[in-house]
């Protein structure tokens, strides 16, 4: 029998993982989740507003198709600071599958809302992001 060598191992492991769907990094025992921890940051003068904030991982690259959600996480805004922080867990094998992660963050209040990013924040490929929200004007 021939004896295989760690990169072909590897190799072997990822082509059978493809071939049954699954990812290879998972099948590799590299899968599990990341844990991101960032900041959001308040564009305008004073403080962030009262609300709550939804902070959302998306696969932001394929033209003509939705954002599909990679992670999702929630925190309140006291109202007191310029900035909140907020940690996310993001599945590995998702990251690794997206082609163009990006960020978008919400701020609502009583089902209305007060502040969005307005532009594209991409992932980096780091484990702590600084995210910019700016107010909606009604």
């Amino acid at each position: 029998m021939v004896e295989l060598t760690r990169r072909a191992l590897f190799t072997l492991i990822g082509a059978t993982a493809l071939a049954a769907g699954t990812d290879l990094a998972g099948a590799a025992g590299g899968g599990g989740n990341i844990r991101l921890r960032g900041v959001v940051r308040y564009a305008a003068s004073g403080p962030l507003p009262l609300g709550r904030l939804t902070i959302r991982l998306e696969e932001q690259g394929v033209m003509d198709k939705p954002a599909r959600r990679i992670a999702t996480a929630t925190v309140p805004s006291p109202g007191r600071g310029r900035t909140v922080s907020f940690d996310m867990d993001v599945p590995r094998a998702a990251l690794d599958r997206a082609v163009d992660p990006g960020f978008t963050v919400r701020l609502e209040r009583g089902g209305r809302l007060i502040a969005i990013n307005t532009s594209k924040q991409s992932y980096r490929g780091r484990r702590a992001v600084s995210l910019t929200i700016e107010p909606i004007l009604y």
